[in-house]
């Protein structure tokens, strides 16, 4: 009995004296490996770990996360101007882990656990410029690193406001909670942002929330699959007491799954009451699904796409990639808008289409056998006032309605378009095709 009592006492002191400078190590690796795999999902993020400086029972770390060339940097020097290159913001982020198999010196702060694991952790953020002035994040992340290398982290953002430059930024309490696995690359995510608003006298933007929760597994494509739906709440744009855009609502979902280096989805996009100024509220409906398409030829492309950078003639851009292109189109793929409509003021017009591309040779691949092959579907309906306002804005409308394009039908012009066979037939019209420019 006494054995057995100095064997758990040993046993304690071994978990809570020595586990701790044993597990700070695994910390150290597994707080790096989490960063660098967010980084290698995004595709345009660079991290570099500026400190790591591990204790016995707690580590302090730093890590830099930096925009890489892509769509994102990209956008911010178009908009920012010649000086934006220099200013291009670097966040960095401060963690503090408590380690151990049973992490007691987690219990002297806020958010403490005695939960087993390699460890428990607090991070902040702070935004670098490239002047050298900083601006602190607003919240707290608080993470978990289980036995296995897991993450599950959530940032806690209190609600608040802050003043910049002539203006405020306003926010409601916001909560973001992900799980990541780390042997399946799966992450799991769901997150309420509470309402907020920026501006000044002058003018002011308000977003009434945003909810979201999906799930996302890695591939070996470079591309994740999986599950995401976003809501975002109202939008309302005024300029002192006058509301002069915005809308009621967007809500997105989409799916997408890897099956046999096959990629297939869909997705569904809401837009309700966007305000236009002077024009008046539109919404939106989209309903499409894709399958089909080959995973080896999506990276490729991708990559071709990347390289050839930004703000280049699209002609040109899918000229050089023409080979990707090849091999995109020579493994087959369905394509279908199974809905699209778009809610404007005198009416609504409504899209159907659908493509539907058979696998060929792609040694063999000619661009004419493409169009014979190919069949694809198009459903076209106009409100007729909308046709009359364009016709006054523009004669050839009237040439497509003569031509027989566009047929009437009730309140409507509809077009039905069937393409099948290199034979294109228009509301039942034959149209020729010219191929032979396409070789």
């Amino acid at each position: 009995m006494k054995k057995g009592v100095i064997a758990l006492i040993l046993f304690l002191v071994l978990v809570i004296i020595v586990s701790p400078g044993i597990v700070g190590k695994f910390a150290e690796k597994s707080v790096g490996d989490s960063l660098n795999r967010a980084a290698e999902e995004s595709g345009e993020l660079i991290v570099t770990s500026q400190s790591f400086d591990r204790g016995w029972f707690s580590s302090e770390g730093q890590h830099r996360i930096e925009l890489g060339n892509g769509q994102i940097r990209s956008s911010i020097v178009a908009t920012g101007g010649a000086d934006a290159e220099d200013q291009i913001p670097v966040l960095v982020i401060n963690t503090h882990i408590d380690h151990g198999l049973i992490p007691l010196s987690s219990l002297s702060r806020e958010e403490g656990s005695l939960a087993p694991g390699l460890g428990s952790a607090v991070s902040t953020m702070v935004v670098e410029f490239g002047d050298g002035e900083t601006i602190e994040v607003p919240g707290i992340i608080y993470s978990a690193l289980g036995l296995g290398g897991d993450l599950d982290s959530r940032y806690e953002l209190q609600a608040g406001s802050k003043q910049v430059d002539d203006g405020e930024v306003t926010w409601d309490a916001t909560t973001i909670h992900l799980i990541a696995n780390a042997s399946s690359s799966k992450i799991v995510f769901d997150g309420k942002v509470g309402a907020m608003s920026f501006g000044d006298q002058q003018q002011r933007v308000s977003i009434d929330g945003i909810n979201f929760v999906g799930k996302q597994t890695g591939t070996e494509y470079g591309f994740s699959v999986g599950d995401i739906e976003i809501n975002f709440g109202p939008m309302s744009i005024n300029s002192g007491d006058l509301e002069i855009g915005g809308n009621k609502g967007v809500s997105i979902t989409a799916s997408s799954s890897l099956d046999e280096a096959a990629v297939a989805g869909d997705m569904r996009m809401e837009l309700s009451g966007q305000t236009i100024p002077g024009f008046g509220d539109i919404s939106v409906i989209t309903d499409l699904n894709f399958d089909g398409f080959d995973a080896a030829a999506v990276k490729a492309l991708s990559a071709r796409l990347d390289q050839l950078g930004d703000g280049q003639d699209p002609t040109v851009a899918l000229m050089s990639s023409e080979e990707e292109l090849k091999d995109l189109v020579a493994a087959g793929f369905d394509f279908a808008i199974e809905q699209l409509d778009v809610a404007l003021p005198l009416g609504t017009v409504e899209t159907k289409m659908s493509v539907a591309v058979p696998e060929s040779d792609r040694d063999d691949f000619q661009w004419t056998s493409l169009l014979l092959g190919a069949e694809a579907t198009l459903d076209l309906k106009i409100p007729e006032v909308l046709i009359q306002m364009a016709s006054s804005l523009d004669p050839q409308v009237g040439a497509f309605i003569a031509l027989g394009y566009l047929k009437k039908n009730g309140d409507n012009y509809e077009m039905d378009a069937e393409y099948k066979k290199g034979l294109l037939n228009v509301n039942g019209a034959p149209i020729p095709m010219p191929l032979g420019a396409f070789q």
